[in-house]
């Protein structure tokens, strides 16, 4: 049997991103034995994969920060006694393919120059096309090719997570009720950390949600534990007890599965975004420092707002660099509540 690794560290977009490769790669060769090995930052949303045979994890801050010998040769010589035939390393740090090198097995990745030249193949990678759309690539490596409709993401929940939010929804009396999820926080990830250039701003969220309020619609704010500060404070300035606020109350999962059942999801470009994404077609995303061609939710049902005719956005470069910024956040401040309004009335 012909055994397949998958190496991707990062945030939960990143990962969330290459799973219609796994399932491309699963459905076009089902007799592989497909493995991945993920940073603990996003294991969650791989769980459960039905296209993953075993599921790795390591420490991306031993791993690639502090550079823990010790524990990067004990995770190498783990990796190692699988014998992969080919490894694909879809980090496109030069680093991930010298890891890979060490595991064993022909690499298969990318390069932005430069910085393949340890994988074996390699998918130019220079931007200015989506994500999703440069994992998929890989497979033109293996000699398929993939349909350019079928990019859904995948995150898989169980009758548990549903559960959830069927409770949720029923105790709020929100079954019949018109309602959106808005997540204000998130951009947080293991390489940049708080990442707040690519929020918007609390008090652009606390203008909407008022608006929406007076027009009878239902609020759920969402976000992890470092989100419960931002949700508190738009709470604070609105003075509604209505809002339901599920900033670090609940998993990853759970987050999914209410999201599922919302009518419209409002988020930043962040993990929750392509979380609401794998769940929900009625996303609308706000875009300011990061280009939406390359990162946007592609359903179909989805849109976002972005000022591209600023001069300045997209700034941050190939290797997710963020320059400081000399126009006082422009691409974000510019975007008013109106825009988001209009959106939802045009569906």
């Amino acid at each position: 049997m012909k055994k397949i690794l998958i190496i991707r560290s990062g945030a939960i977009g990143d990962v969330l991103m290459t799973t219609p490769l796994i399932r491309e790669l699963k459905k076009n060769m089902p007799n592989i034995q497909l493995d991945y090995l993920v940073g603990n930052w996003s294991k969650s949303v791989l769980e459960d994969n039905r296209y993953i045979d075993d599921l790795y994890t390591f420490s991306e801050e031993k791993l690639f920060m502090k550079k823990d010998y010790i524990y990067i040769l004990k995770t190498i010589l783990k990796m190692r006694k699988n014998r992969y035939d080919t490894i694909v390393v879809l980090d496109k740090h030069k680093l991930a393919s010298l890891f890979a090198m060490a595991i064993g097995g022909k690499r298969y990745g990318f390069d932005r120059y430069g910085d393949g030249k340890y994988n074996n193949k390699n998918i130019k990678y220079v931007g200015g096309k989506h994500e999703i759309y440069y994992y998929l690539d890989i497979l033109n490596l293996f000699g398929l090719e993939y349909n350019k409709e079928d990019v859904k993401m995948d995150i898989f929940l169980s009758d548990k997570d549903i559960y959830f939010a069927k409770t949720i929804f029923k105790s709020m009396k929100l079954e019949d009720k018109k309602v959106i999820g808005i997540v204000p926080g998130g951009a947080n990830n293991p390489a940049v950390g708080d990442d707040s250039l690519r929020r918007w701003s609390i008090d652009k969220y606390t203008g909407l949600i008022k608006k929406l309020l007076n027009k009878g619609i239902k609020i759920i704010l969402f976000g992890g534990k470092k989100d419960v500060e931002i949700n508190k404070r738009i709470i604070d300035n609105i003075k509604n007890v209505d809002i339901i606020d599920l900033a670090g109350k609940t998993s990853i999962k759970e987050s999914a599965a209410i999201m599922k059942r919302c009518n419209y999801i409002i988020c930043n470009d962040s993990g929750p975004m392509h979380i609401a994404s794998a769940v929900n077609n009625n996303i609308i995303s706000i875009f300011g420092p990061t280009n939406p061609i390359e990162k946007a939710p592609l359903n179909k049902g989805s849109s976002y707002i972005w000022k591209e005719n600023l001069k300045c956005t997209p700034c941050y470069d190939l290797w997710g660099r963020i320059p400081k910024c000399n126009n006082n956040y422009k691409c974000m401040q510019e975007i008013e509540s109106e825009e988001v309004l209009e959106m939802i009335k045009e569906r």
